[in-house]
């Protein structure tokens, strides 16, 4: 269990901003720093004092969820799969294209990619700063100004061709 990747869910982004569960201040820290860009081990080993009943805490209060290599949540349990293709469906149709000179990545892929980025790009403070604007984003289009912002920070502060290259995997033009 603790050799996977795994990443927070919607709830434990919402935990983040609503703060309304007691937990404590190691497994609230755990909480803030994951995603999939390191095993739980690793994880556990970088938030001082936290510990694998944190960990498991957060797992069963479905605040983190086991990813894939691709980051992508791994496939629910055998029961939920069949209510996920009628929901999906449905909720296809109603969304929009993303507007002219917004990231064409989804909600998933761009969270995944600026909470997991931030701190390569800007520095370990800057990158924890921009870290905690990602968690209190609370739709696409706050993601995409994140992901604009993030390009002009990247360009400030190591260039054009740095900031091409974040353009480039947001898919920007």
């Amino acid at each position: 269990m603790l050799d996977f990747l795994y990443a927070k869910t919607d709830a434990g982004r919402a935990e983040i901003r609503a703060r309304a569960l007691p937990l404590s201040r190691t497994a609230r820290n755990l909480l803030l720093v994951l995603d999939a860009s390191k095993t739980a081990s690793d994880w556990l080993r970088l938030v001082a004092g936290a510990t694998e009943a944190d960990f498991e805490m957060l797992r069963q209060q479905g605040l983190i969820a086991e990813q894939n290599a691709a980051g992508h949540r791994v496939a629910p349990p055998a029961a939920a799969p069949a209510a996920a293709p009628a929901v999906t469906p449905a909720a296809a149709p109603a969304a929009k294209a993303p507007a002219a000179g917004s990231p064409l990545l989804d909600r998933a892929a761009l969270y995944t990619y600026l909470s997991g980025e931030a701190t390569k790009l800007l520095g370990p403070f800057k990158g924890y700063a921009f870290a905690l604007e990602v968690e209190r984003a609370d739709g696409l289009p706050a993601l995409q100004a994140l992901a604009l912002q993030l390009v002009e920070k990247v360009q400030k502060a190591k260039g054009d061709a740095a900031a091409a290259a974040v353009r480039e995997a947001l898919g920007l033009r």
